[in-house]
This record gives C-alpha cells, structure tokens and sequence, in this order.
C-alpha cells in the first residue's frame, strides 16, 4: 500500500540520517539513533523514527532488514545493516506524525533465539561459525585474519545453550575475537586471531584537537592504565597421562612492579596435552595484557568503527608521535531535528569510545559461562549394527542421550568414548564390567562440564529388565553376564533368605580356577558332586582322603543305572554273602560281618537305595533355569546328601562296585592288611601270575575247594614240608605220613613203576614184581646208590613161587 503525504518537506533525499525498510524509503523518517558497536559483541541500533503511517503493525517490520545511514561529507555515506528485532509504537506527534522506536541487530543475534542440546565432534570454531551461520541463514564470515586455525575439538558439546552463547563461548576458547562491518543491504562477521585482521577505515588518520568541537575532530583522548598480574597459568588431568596433571604457565610481556608474584590460575584449563595448555595459558595472557593499556575518548569522526584502525596526529603539537589504534568499542549518538521547526537543524552527532594499540590482538576472556549439568543424566549405550559389546582399549563405551532428539545414530559414530566408573581400578587388576549396547546407563559430569562425561552406573528398565523378578526375590543379589550373542549366562547369585541361604555359581561353558598357593574348603553338612561328562584329578605329590563314616565307589553307571548294572550280579551277591557268613563263624565277628553281608545280597551299595534317592537322574533332571537361581539344585543336592546318609548307617564302610573291568598296576609294592575276613568271589575265572616269589603265609587253616580240577604245574623242585602230619585221599584211597615216620597207605591196588619200567604191583591177590634186565657190568659194592652188599636182592628174599 502507498501513501501519500500532504507535506513535502517529509522525505529522506537530502538527510543526514537516512532509513530504509521493507515499508519503503520514507515511510519511516529517522530523528535520532544510537549505535553501539564492539569487538566481542553484538552491535545494537536504536532509532527514533517518525511515519504519516499511524497503522504500523509490528509483523511488518520485525524479523525484516533494514539500512540505516549517516552522511560523512560530500555526499558519502556511511550505512549500517541490520536486523529489525524490537519494535515500540508511541504516541502521535505533531502533522499528524506517530512516533516508534526501532531496535536493529546484527543477524547473528538470531543465533540467540534458538537453544538446543548439541554434540560437536571433531570441528574447528572456524567451522562450528561456518555450520551456525549457514543454518540460519546468514553470510559466512570473513576469516582472514585467522592466521593460525585453531585446532578441532573431538567432543564439544552445546547444553541447554542458544546457538549464539555456544559460538562465543567457542572463540573465546580459541581466543579468536570479531566484530562486523556493513555496506549497503549487508553487513559481515568477521573473525581473526591477530592484529592482521582488523580492517582499515577510510580515515587512517584522525586529528586530535583536545576540547575542539569541530566536525572529525577527536576532542578527548586519554590512556588508561591497569594492573594485570604477571603470570597465567592453567591446568588439567589427562587420564592418559596418570603420572600427573598437565599444565603450563605464561609470563606476562607487560612488566610492572612486582607483578611478577601474582599469578592467576585456572583448573580445569580443558586442555589435555602439554601444547593446548601452551596455547590455552597463552590466550588467557593475552586477554589480561589487552587490560593493561586502554584509550578512552570522545570526537566527532563519523567513520571510526570497531575493529577498525586509526592514528591520531596533533597539529597543536606536531612532534607528539602516536601509534596506531584500534577501536574495541564505541558509542555513536545522532540527532535529526532537521523536519521539525528549529532554530538549527544540523545534525548533531558525536561518539565515545575505547580503544587498544593495534598491534595487541583483542583476545577476548572467557566471559560466556560453560553450561553445568548437576546431577545425573540418562543415556543408552551405542555401538556398531551387529554388535552387542563395544568397549575400546579402557573399557570406554560410546553412547547416545535422549537430549540429541533425531540427530542421534546410535551406533556410536557420532559420540566420544566415554570412560566407565568401575568398583575397583589397578595396574592390570581390578574389575571390569562394560556396560552393553542398549543398556540405560547413568552419566555424570567432571567438574558439572558437559564436555567430561563419565558412566557411573546403569539402571534397568522395561527392555532390560533384572534378572529376577521383583519384589518376590528381593532377597537375592546378583551378578549375571549374557553369552555374547548368545542365550546363555554366566551368574553370581547370593539368596539372603532367611533358612534358604544360598550362593549360586553358574557357567554357561567353562569354569576355570588358578590357585598358586593354597585351596581350602570347609563344608560343615553334605558336599555334592554331579559331573555330566569326564573328571580328572591330577597331583604332582601326594593325595589324602579321609572318610569318617562310609565310601561307596559305583563305576559303570549312575542311580537307576548303576542298581540296573547291579542287579545283573545278584546272584554271585547272593553267593559272596553266604561266604562272608561262613567266613565271619571263624572270626569273632559273626554279627558284624553278617549285616554287611546281608546289605551285600540286598544291593544296599553305592547310591542304590535310599527313599531319597529313587528315580533320580544325576543330582537334578535337567539344567537349573536362568529364574531359578540354583534353588532346585540346591534342593536336590541336599537330598541326595541326606539318602547317602541312608545306605549305609555304619561307619568305616567302603564299597566299590565296578560294572565292567578293573585294574590295578602298582610299580613296586603293595600291602593289603584285613583285620578280620577276607572274602573273593570270582563268578568266571581268576588267574595269578607272579613274575618271581610267591610267599603266602597263613596262622591257622587254609582250605581250597576245587569243583573239578586242579593241576600244579612246576617247572624246578616242588617242596612240600608239614611240621606234623600229612595227608593225601582220593576216593576211598589215602596216604598219610605223621612226623614219627609212619607212612600209611590205603589203596585196593597200589602199583610202583620204577624208572625203566620195573613195576611192583600190591593188590587183593599176591604181590607181582616185574624186574628189567639191563645189560652191562654192575657196579662196586662201594658206588652211590648201590644197596648194602650185605643185604641180600630183593628177588632173593621172596619166595620162589613169586618170581616172575
């Protein structure tokens, strides 16, 4: 919409102070303005408008550009751009006028409107300026006098922060200042490190005339002074580097009395390594050595600017040198009364401000507060698609905040390793918990620094729930570890019930023990074994065993199985228990001997009997399930205690039932001492062989019973020596020889061969000898073996009728 004014006098053509917004040229008549501008800061505009407009609506004009001018001389100009962020209505003036107040800022302000929880990882500030401003919109920033870029940060982040208060606060680390400049329909940030970059006006050269009034003129210039220490120094803790906390220290260049004994420290520096600490100090000098020496002054020249240099000259006194300066800050006021009726119309302006010798950068201090998180915050572990454990090297683990909204990835490529709080932390040894992937973990802060995270705990939730139900077993403690990438688990569980106390192991595989010393175990009731596989005992000297009531060792089989192995044995059982009664009449232990023998023919050996005990496979069936935390092993453990104490009431028992073979090799001796009987049944065969001696050696009877046959075989000499009386029968035959030299002989028919088949044969009828004549000269009557001469042949003394 156009309009139109019925007072010509009110346009801008030939104004000092010039205005143009989104309304039009001269819609809106500028009447006064202040400016402030700084390195560091945003610049602020505030003029005092007039409009014919009456109507003005705020959404016409705020959040839109404007350009606002100043005449310098000759017709130039110098503009401001701007962003219109406030707008005033006021009351109506005089011709129909209304008054508003405008509020003009630099773009970047608007960085200040939006705040946000942000991670920043591995960006320079350079390029964290880059990011913001072309988010929003905005010009990129003129750099160049960046001369040394700063180095990126791997993890920064942005906590309940405007996006303008993360970007100074960001500078101000890397000590980078900035300031703006504006052409018409645009104004620039720009940012630099060093004295290099500040910017050139048209005006190197201001004159100072001290009090003068006079157009360009600076009319007040002072230096101020102030005492800054003489050191800076900082310092961090670098976990990395255990040894100590890293740190450095700065001298001043400005020297003044005894400001070498003061020295201003900062911890946490947030640098991590020896050079950012350099640099870090170094900055932090050089923002206290921008303090030591300022300018404070007033004038009248309309060009002078922040970041821009300038030097002053005297004519008064042309022999006063000055150096070259920089304005750091200024305050420009302009007054229009030129569409009003007065007595002068000329504008009227001046400014003040401050500024520093060019050569010194204006390094800023770190005003912008770091953000503070007090207390804890939630996170959820992160890691790699397919993964379940993602620790590195320090059992860090990456992970991503509720906070980061949609730009989380959750798989850890957009976070820092973060370390893991653990009970117990040593060279090698301590413990070592990482949290998995998916877990809702606890997250705290060194120092409250967002920046510094560090896991403390993790907590369940409905996805990764206890281990146990709650509240119903609220009496157990536990430890439980997940297969990776598996269904299976490790656990520790204590069960504090009272009356069911209970410490539960379980091993998903393997379970591994190194003792390098001793091992020792008390068990005060029953200590149950159950081995589904192979056991093997290996001891490199010497073993001990020590039962205090009975043993009983079943190899072939376990519960019903080995009764069922048993039981194809009953009857040799059968046959061992008579024997064993038979034995015990002879050995004073007949009572004893006989209930052992009895439990023998019964079966009652081993783990075969006890009502505790029927229908068992191993110690439990099946394996102990993850909710059952060892409770039913537990409880058959215990019954299976109690039945073997059921078998066998007796102490000082020890039976061995083996299924199929047995052997014994011992490398030089063996004893075997039996106090009362011994008993060996045999169902087959039993063979003996002893490689040299067998000496067997019996204090009262020895009795051998042979079903059928019996044979001695004897490869040398079989002696045979009876202190009293012996005694051969077969049949109704026997030869029986006492020790006063009587040798019987009862036999039907006895017949004697002598070698070379010579025979004496003695029956129910006449004795028969049949001689065998040997040819060859007979022997002396003086040879071996040659009978008495005196005594006459056999053959001789029989009678005649006998001879052959």
């Amino acid at each position: 919409m156009e309009y139109e004014f019925s007072d010509a006098g009110l346009i801008q053509a030939d104004r000092i102070l010039r205005i143009s917004t989104s309304l039009g040229t001269d819609v809106l008549l500028s009447e006064k303005m202040d400016v402030h501008e700084e390195i560091n800061g945003l610049f602020v505009i505030g003029i005092d408008v007039k409009s014919k407009r009456t109507d003005i609506r705020a959404d016409e004009l705020v959040g839109t550009l404007a350009d606002v001018s100043l005449e310098v001389a000759y017709g130039e100009r110098r503009p401001w751009n701007g962003l219109i962020t406030g707008f005033r209505e006021g009351p109506p003036v005089s011709r129909g006028l209304r008054s508003y107040k405008l509020t003009i800022r630099p773009q970047l302000w608007l960085l200040s409107q939006r705040s946000d929880c942000r991670i920043w990882m591995d960006m320079t500030t350079l390029q964290v300026v880059e990011t913001l401003v072309s988010e929003h919109g905005i010009k990129a920033a003129v750099t160049g006098g960046v001369v040394t870029p700063p180095v990126p940060i791997h993890y920064s982040v942005q906590w309940n922060e405007t996006d303008l208060a993360y970007l100074t606060r960001r500078l101000e680390y890397d000590g980078l200042f900035y300031w703006f400049e504006h052409k018409d329909g645009e104004h620039t940030l720009h940012v630099a490190s060093h004295p290099y970059g500040y910017t050139q006006g048209p005006e190197t050269d201001v004159r100072f005339a001290a009090g003068s009034t006079d157009r360009n003129h600076i009319s007040e210039f002072a230096r101020d002074y102030q005492f800054t220490p003489g050191k800076r120094a900082g310092g961090d803790w670098n976990f990395e580097m255990p040894k100590g906390p890293q740190g450095a220290t700065t001298p001043s260049l400005v020297s003044l009395p005894k400001n070498a004994e003061y020295e201003l420290f900062h911890y946490p520096s947030k640098a991590l390594d020896q050079s950012t600490n350099d640099q870090a100090s170094k900055l932090r000098m050089q923002a206290v050595e921008a303090d030591h020496e300022k300018i404070e002054g007033h004038s009248t020249v309309r060009t002078l600017a922040a970041g821009r240099r300038f030097k002053p000259y005297e004519v008064a006194h042309a022999d006063h040198v000055f150096e070259e300066y920089v304005v750091t800050a200024i305050v420009h006021r302009i007054v229009d009364h030129s569409y009003e009726t007065v007595q002068d119309g000329e504008l009227d302006y001046s400014n003040s401000f401050i500024a520093l010798p060019s050569r010194l950068p204006a390094t800023p201090h770190r005003h912008t507060p770091n953000p503070r998180v007090d207390g804890s915050q939630v996170a959820i572990v992160a890691g790699p698609p397919g993964e379940e454990i993602h620790p590195d090297e320090y059992g860090r683990i990456k992970v991503w905040f509720p906070w980061q909204r949609n730009r989380a990835r959750k798989d850890g490529s957009d976070t820092c390793w973060i370390r893991v709080m653990q009970s117990w932390a040593g060279s090698t040894f301590g413990s070592q918990i990482i949290p998995r992937i998916g877990m809702e973990v606890m997250v705290t802060y060194l120092e409250g620094d967002p920046d510094r995270p560090v896991v403390t705990g993790v907590v369940p939730n409905p996805s990764t729930k206890v281990p146990y139900t709650l509240p119903e077993n609220k009496t157990r403690s536990v430890i439980r570890s997940n297969s990776h990438k598996s269904s299976g688990f490790n656990e520790i569980t204590l069960e504090d019930k009272t009356a069911e106390e209970n410490l539960f192991l379980h091993a998903q595989k393997d379970q591994t023990r190194r003792v390098l010393n001793n091992s020792t175990a008390r068990i005060d009731n029953h200590d149950i074994h159950s081995v589904g596989g192979n056991r093997s005992v290996e001891v490199a000297r010497n073993q001990k065993h020590e039962v205090g009531g009975s043993m009983h060792l079943t190899v072939g089989g376990t519960g019903p199985q080995a009764k069922g192995e048993a039981n194809r044995h009953r009857q040799m059982a059968e046959v061992t228990a008579q024997i064993m009664k038979e034995a015990a009449k002879q050995s004073g232990y007949a009572a004893d001997i006989d209930a052992y023998a009895d439990a023998i023919r019964k079966l009652m050996l081993g783990f075969f009997e006890g009502e505790s005990l029927k229908g068992r496979d191993g110690v439990v069936a099946g394996s102990s399930p993850g909710a059952d935390a060892g409770t039913k092993l537990a409880k058959a453990g215990s019954k299976v205690g109690e039945g073997t104490g059921e078998l066998l009431r007796e102490s000082g028992i020890l039976n061995t039932f083996v299924s199929q073979f047995q052997s014994d090799t011992v490398g030089i001796a063996r004893v075997e001492q039996i106090g009362a009987t011994k008993v060996t049944n045999v169902g087959k065969t039993r063979q003996l062989n002893v490689g040299d001696t067998d000496v067997t050696t019996i204090g009262s009877t020895q009795e051998t019973h042979v079903g059928k046959h019996k044979a001695i075989n004897v490869g040398d000499t079989f002696d045979i020596e009876v202190g009293k009386r012996f005694s051969v029968k077969v049949g109704g035959n026997s030869l029986v020889m006492d020790s006063n030299g009587l040798i019987t002989i009862k036999a039907a028919t006895m017949s004697i061969v002598k070698g070379g088949g010579a025979q004496l044969t003695i029956g129910p009828g006449p004795i028969l000898y049949t001689p065998v004549l040997v040819k060859g000269g007979s022997p002396g009557p003086d040879a071996p073996g040659v009978p008495n001469k005196t005594r006459k042949p056999f053959a001789e003394e029989c009678p005649e009728e006998t001879k052959a």
